[in-house]
């Protein structure tokens, strides 16, 4: 999540690998914000639940360090699927899979969620200057406005 392109006014893109992939954020999408926020919420429910079922999970089996231990694993595993599916979400299908390759550990997305959020304000900027581009396109020209 190092490099930075501004390719036009209507896109913000963030090369995510060593490959040269690209996720791309449409800033003419008016529904650009709320999937941001309503996926945030979804991956803060999903932590939450992963931090109560770890509780759960290590209290049940507290004796049984080989059960807890599968038993952990298969929920990371679980709550892993879930997270690159909500960040899917509004990243574009396929984008975790640029990012991380088939890994899975629980605290990458913590970090990306993170990452990410350095780059909201330079959206909202580019978001303002394709809006102001929309506007221009669409208003008529030569009218007057009551």
């Amino acid at each position: 999540m190092e490099k930075l392109r501004l390719d036009s006014d209507d896109t913000y893109k963030l090369e995510v690998n060593d490959k040269g992939e690209y996720i791309e954020f449409d800033l003419t999408d008016i529904g650009l914000p709320e999937k941001i926020i309503e996926a945030s919420d979804r991956i803060r429910k999903i932590d939450e639940q992963y931090r109560q079922q770890v509780l759960d999970i290590s209290e049940k089996y507290k004796y049984d360090q080989v059960k807890m231990t599968r038993e952990l694993i298969t929920l990371e595993k679980e709550k892993c699927i879930q997270l690159r599916k909500e960040f899917d979400s509004f990243l574009g299908a396929g984008s975790c899979q640029k990012i991380f390759g088939d890994k899975n550990k629980y605290g990458m997305f913590e970090n990306l969620l993170f990452a990410l959020e350095e780059h909201y304000p330079k959206m909202q900027i580019k978001l303002d200057k394709a809006k102001e581009k929309l506007v221009n396109k669409y208003m008529p020209q030569n009218e007057e406005v009551m």
